[in-house]
């Protein structure tokens, strides 16, 4: 339960976040930086790759802690393009496929950061 509450709980709690900003029909003001929102895509997902990266590094199953890298990408890029299906049903917003490419983007580079830092 420890190691739970330690690394598979911070992933949990951040996609939640990341659940609940989707929810809202427009979290952000209209900024005019061309590609302002694909980049905030990328360093949310960012710190998704390092919490899933991290959370995978430390499971009790070998096979997870072997491959701990591809799956917190794959984790990314899942969570990311559930969470655009999920705006779907929020006003105001929709599914974007870049936003899906940034998060896949931010989650490769959160998982090789970590894996760069914290190598098995």
């Amino acid at each position: 339960m420890k190691k739970f509450l330690k690394y598979w709980a911070p992933l949990y709690l951040y996609a939640g976040i990341i659940f609940y900003i989707s929810s809202i029909p427009e979290p952000l003001p209209q900024i005019s930086i061309p590609y302002f929102d694909k980049f905030l895509h990328v360093i949310e997902y960012a710190v998704f790759g390092i919490l899933a990266a991290r959370a995978f590094k430390n499971s009790p199953l070998e096979v997870l802690r072997r491959n701990f890298k591809i799956l917190a990408v794959l984790a990314a890029v899942a969570y990311g393009t559930s969470d655009e299906l999920h705006q779907l049903f929020v006003s105001c917003r929709s599914y974007d496929t870049f936003d899906v490419i940034a998060d896949l983007i931010g989650g490769t580079i959160g998982a090789l950061y970590y894996g760069r830092y914290y190598p098995l």
